[in-house]
Order: C-alpha cells, then sequence, then structure tokens
C-alpha cells in the first residue's frame, strides 16, 4: 500500500474540518496504508500537553499513525511540552518523507 503523508497547518479552534482531516488520516489507515501526520503552523496548537484535543494524538498513535510536530512552529509558539503520541522533527525530516517512495502528500 501507499505511504500518506497528511500536513495539517490548521488548528481546530479555527477550522471547522481539523476534525474531518483527522478522520481522513484514520480512513487511510484503516485500510492498511502507511500514513504520517506532520503538524506545522498553526497545526501544532492542539499538540501542546493539556490541550483540549491533545488527546486525539494518542488514539490517532495508537491506531499506528505517526505524529510529528515541526520543531520550529513549536518554538514560534512557546510549547515545550507535547502530547502523548506527538513528536519534535525538522523540516529536514519532512523533505526525507515526501521522497520516500509510494508517498502521497496532502496539505490542509
Amino acid at each position: 500500500m501507499a505511504h500518506y503523508l497528511i500536513l495539517e497547518s490548521r488548528d481546530p479552534y479555527d477550522s471547522g474540518d481539523w476534525q474531518n482531516m483527522q478522520q481522513i488520516a484514520l480512513d487511510l489507515q484503516s485500510r492498511g496504508n502507511s500514513v504520517t501526520l506532520f503538524l506545522v503552523q498553526n497545526g501544532v496548537i492542539p499538540a501542546r500537553k493539556g490541550d483540549r484535543h491533545s488527546g486525539r494524538f494518542a488514539e490517532l498513535k495508537q491506531l499506528g499513525i505517526t505524529i510529528l510536530a515541526d520543531d520550529f512552529a513549536l518554538k514560534e509558539r512557546a510549547i515545550e511540552s507535547l502530547a502523548e503520541g506527538v513528536n519534535s522533527a525538522n523540516m529536514d525530516r519532512l523533505v526525507e518523507l515526501c521522497l520516500q517512495s509510494d508517498t502521497k502528500a496532502m496539505w490542509h
């Protein structure tokens, strides 16, 4: 199957379809695909430890979805503690993921 790279630049506080993208990730994963959710820009906001939406990332991680948060976006927003299931990564890692064979990227 394919590898899907979903770049999430929006947060649930200003984007009504944030949860829809989480569901797309789950649907892709349930069909046997590999899925990475890469949080960029304001997409890192719900990755704060203790955020009311942060529990969603632990659920996604348990189902086999990799969740990464852009370290630069985290620093810009003074986010130091990440929710369970979320790991920090740099843009070099994003480029590596984009260049993997059979990767399909989606930006939200």
